[in-house]
């Protein structure tokens, strides 16, 4: 065999051994995409597997209570109706706004954001929910639904949430809309609740037709939760 026909079959056989170790899979954005694949120890198996878990991370409901965090317990029955038809659904204190948002800026990283969350705040809550969704847009994320529950100071959202709802009362003496700062490209709905003598400031995240609303958005927002019984417990 001549010099060339050599070195051709050598190349050949490289080439082959190269090829084997690798495999051509198709990207999020349908692309291809070359994945070194460890055939000896099973790490690239188990890697392929994490990733698809995080992409599957069931969407998250976080409530917020406001003033010192005593004051929102209808934030907590709501949890309680969210839990019982399958939802993971944690109850804060409004402070803790800032590592909500980056918990869920890390899970939508970790899925190509893939992950969906849920925040609702009342009163203060309220406040910092608006805090919240304009983090979020400042750093790339977003929220499938925000829910204000009478908000007490006059905020405008710039982003980060694909529909934001405001619940508020006018003549209440504590509730007040939210406005859309320029370049806003969600959906933002302030509801009054004016003239209904039975809802105030403080009863009005407690309202059990109010609560049926909610989890009715949230249904439409990320679809229906995962059955398997009651989630995370409230914290």
């Amino acid at each position: 065999m001549s010099l060339s026909k050599r070195l051709g079959c050598v190349a050949l056989a490289l080439s082959g051994f190269l090829l084997a170790g690798c495999q051509t899979t198709a990207g999020p954005d349908g692309h291809g995409a070359t994945v070194q694949m460890a055939r000896d120890d099973g790490r690239g198996e188990l890697a392929t597997a994490a990733m698809r878990q995080r992409a599957q991370l069931p969407p998250r409901i976080y409530l917020m209570r406001g003033l010192a965090n005593v004051f929102s317990q209808g934030m907590d029955d709501l949890g309680d109706k969210l839990r019982a038809r399958g939802y993971n659904a944690t109850v804060h204190e409004y402070g803790a706004w800032p590592s909500i948002a980056a918990e869920i800026l890390t899970a939508q990283r970790a899925t190509g954001g893939r992950f969906q969350a849920v925040v609702v705040g009342h009163s203060l809550g309220a406040n910092a929910l608006t805090e919240l969704t304009n983090t979020l847009a400042q750093n790339g994320g977003s929220l499938a639904l925000a829910v204000a529950f009478d908000p007490t100071v006059r905020q405008q959202v710039s982003g980060g949430a694909r529909r934001y709802i405001n619940l508020y009362q006018s003549d209440n003496g504590w509730g007040t809309v939210v406005g859309a700062a320029p370049g806003f490209r969600g959906r933002l709905e302030n509801i009054d609740l004016r003239g209904r003598p039975n809802v105030t400031h403080f009863n009005i995240d407690k309202d059990p037709g109010l609560h049926a609303q909610v989890i009715s958005w949230i249904g439409q927002a990320v679809g229906g939760p995962r059955r398997g019984g009651r989630q995370a417990a409230a914290r």
